[in-house]
């Protein structure tokens, strides 16, 4: 006997889309409350379309995952080759699989210094575990040096160089020796680090925070302090690299060259892939003794593909560049909102295709919740209450822009009147 079950398509009927919202909620554990809204049947470049046909601007990349767009078609066209090839072997241990070593390559390319060999995993956090590690094995030392606002992950290690209290604090104890400083304050992280920190990890620019972006002189006079006491530097480039700030990798706005880089997110052009990127000679103590890190899916085949194929768009389409020129085009409308708007608006921050916008707290997901019925995805921020993230595809049109200008405009309309609770 076959079960017969409906097989979700790109519409579906109202029955079928609210059977699936009931089967969500009984079997998909909860980590937010409430009934899901929406039921996402397709995704193509800046734009997602729900089951019962309502079409939506991204403008979050599924939270800066989607920097070559939604199904970009070469990246689907990478996957579906691999895939028929070989979908996972054995991916640390006795085999060389091609797609490993062109998108590690690739990274080797355009890593600042010579921060030229990979360690792929699944996701950012994995990565986050991974380097922190490595620091350790290389220095021998035991503390590290971490930020207030900084968010690296949710697993235990992750977690524990992860700022708010608010999500540690149920779970711990987590790693002892880890000390959070302001970020921005050189002379805090003088005064905390010493010859036991084994490595400073950093956000250049601090992502669940807000987009909060350091002055000039921050990240270069880490980079001094840390080479000072023999500590390695660990540059957070999960939510910020891969061209999402106009630069491969956001340390590169202040020239400055860590001693570990992490990648996840957008790395893998839509599918699980993260990497920290360090020197054959900082990696060479996981040789000692074999196997002192390991994984099962991380460098999975068809994510590498998916992976090389994303690289090479942004590279050949020029969407550094894009990122930049439609940035500024963003920020100025971002900046006209702000002063026809000066109560609800306080502060625009950003880079490339990355902003925050300050809202009164109490209006921030009314107005988040607001644009989504008017068929504009933004969203709210894990560090920064009274923020709202805006960080579309890098491919974003300026007719989108000029969309999510307008859509921005009425909820600010509908909140000064205050029709929004």
């Amino acid at each position: 006997m076959v079960l017969e079950r409906p097989v979700p398509g790109p519409t579906m009927e109202h029955t079928l889309i609210e059977s699936y919202k009931d089967r969500f909620m009984n079997h998909l554990s909860q980590t937010v409350p409430g009934r899901k809204e929406l039921v996402i049947s397709e995704a193509r470049d800046c734009t997602i379309k729900t089951a019962d046909g309502r079409l939506f601007l991204d403008f979050i990349s599924g939270i800066a995952v989607a920097n070559v767009g939604h199904s970009h078609p070469e990246v689907v066209a990478a996957i579906q080759q691999q895939v028929e090839q070989f979908a996972h072997v054995n991916v640390y241990g006795r085999f060389v699989i091609p797609p490993q070593v062109e998108i590690a390559e690739r990274l080797a390319r355009v890593t600042p210094g010579n921060l030229d060999v990979a360690y792929l995993t699944s996701t950012g956090t994995e990565a986050t575990e991974g380097a922190l590690k490595l620091a350790r094995k290389y220095t021998g030392r035991k503390r590290f040096l971490a930020f207030e606002g900084g968010f690296h992950g949710r697993t235990f290690g992750a977690l524990s160089v992860s700022w708010r209290q608010q999500y540690r604090e149920p779970f711990e104890p987590l790693l002892a020796e880890v000390d959070f400083v302001p970020f921005g304050d050189l002379q805090a992280v003088t005064g905390a680090i010493g010859d036991d920190t084994a490595a400073v990890i950093v956000e250049p620019i601090q992502g669940e925070a807000g987009v909060r972006i350091p002055d000039d002189d921050f990240l270069p006079g880490l980079r001094e302090i840390c080479t000072q006491h023999g500590a390695l530097l660990i540059v957070d480039e999960i939510q910020g690299g891969m061209g999402r700030t106009g630069r491969w990798f956001s340390c590169e706005l202040w020239d400055v060259v860590p001693d570990i880089i992490l990648s996840a997110k957008s790395l893998g052009g839509g599918l699980p892939l993260g990497a920290f990127l360090s020197t054959a000679e900082i990696f060479s103590t996981f040789l000692d003794p074999p196997l002192s890190h390991l994984t099962t899916f991380g460098g999975n085949p068809v994510s590498c593909s998916a992976a090389v194929a994303a690289f090479d768009v942004i590279e050949r389409e020029g969407l550094l560049g894009a990122a930049e020129t439609m940035g500024t085009k963003l920020e100025h409308r971002l900046r006209g909102l702000m002063s026809q708007f000066p109560e609800l608006i306080s502060e625009v921050r950003g880079r490339g295709l990355w902003f925050a916008v300050d809202l009164p707290p109490h209006l921030t997901m009314p107005i988040v919740n607001d644009m989504e019925s008017r068929g504009v995805i933004v969203g709210s921020l894990l560090n920064a209450e009274g923020t709202v993230r805006i960080a579309p595809p890098l491919i974003v049109a300026e007719a989108e822009l000029d969309v999510l200008t307008g859509v921005l405009r009425a909820s600010l309309m509908a909140a000064r009147a205050g029709e929004l609770v």
